[in-house]
């Protein structure tokens, strides 16, 4: 189901209830001066809203320029969630900017509002709080590795090896038959040396449509996977910043229900064509 309201997402989610969504993926301004709306990070007073209307354990997404990451971390804990991580999006094609390093990476603040009890407990009642690896994992190119000793995470404790690997006594594991454990980094190192990850490229005009003149938009793959890792099967996904709705449609690929909130009319329409293109064909 996708429901798409125009308004400020403040206002607009006060008439929602108390802990209704399963997560919230959204990118939100980035304080850029890009355009008119995008003059500052999202406030605290927005978070606390937001942080209001999403269950116990459920996880808050939500992009941001690497200058002002920390500022957009410090207002969505501030609301009360808890920064867990940055995933970290991996893009090559930007320009570089006088007097930086070409910029060529993208960070995600991962937040969860805290859950009720313990982990078990908050899963039970509200069906949030822990993240879907299986269904995100990178496949392997071939088999998957073999003859690894068991119990690796085990033995070490920050970097100290506890005790050394024994194969005789440990026993030896393979790699997970669906794939490589999903990465915080979401890119692609082509360096042999290391692991190869989930690659999402920035949007091609063809996946953003001829239509669509909004300047941030995401790839479809890219918010597709951060909505299956972190918003339960059959779940609701919230983007209080809707723009042209590529979360939605990410969320309606995955079986998710979907609630954005867009305060520009014209990103509203252009949402609603690119639902019927994506979502209705299939």
């Amino acid at each position: 189901m996708i429901d798409l309201r125009q308004g400020f997402c403040q206002e607009v989610l006060k008439s929602q209830e108390n802990d209704l969504f399963d997560s919230c993926v959204t990118d939100p301004p980035y304080g850029m001066n890009m355009e008119h709306w995008d003059k500052n990070v999202p406030g605290k007073e927005i978070w606390q809203e937001i942080y209001r209307v999403m269950k116990p354990g459920s996880f808050c997404l939500a992009f941001c320029s690497t200058d002002l990451y920390h500022r957009l971390a410090i207002n969505i804990e501030d609301a009360g969630f808890r920064i867990l991580d940055m995933v970290n999006w991996i893009v090559t094609t930007k320009m570089a900017k006088t007097n930086r390093l070409k910029p060529a990476h993208e960070p995600i603040v991962v937040a969860q509002k805290p859950y009720q009890g313990t982990l078990a407990d908050n899963i039970n009642s509200y069906g949030t709080g822990a993240i879907n690896i299986n269904d995100a994992r990178v496949p392997w190119e071939g088999e998957p590795p073999k003859g690894w000793i068991k119990g690796g995470h085990q033995r070490r404790v920050f970097g100290k090896q506890k005790t050394k690997a024994n194969k005789d006594v440990d026993g030896t594991t393979g790699g997970h038959p669906d794939g490589r454990y999903p990465s915080n980094v979401v890119g692609l190192l082509d360096d042999e040396a290391h692991q190869k990850y989930f690659y999402a490229p920035r949007v091609t005009r063809r996946e953003k449509g001829d239509y669509n003149d909004h300047p941030t938009v995401k790839p479809v793959d890219l918010m597709r996977w951060l909505v299956k890792i972190y918003t339960p099967k059959n779940g609701i996904v919230l983007d209080p910043f809707n723009g042209t709705g590529t979360t939605g449609i990410a969320s309606g690929l995955e079986s998710r229900s979907y609630m954005g909130i867009e305060a520009n009319e014209h990103y509203i329409e252009i949402s609603k064509k690119r639902f019927s293109e994506y979502l209705d064909h299939n």
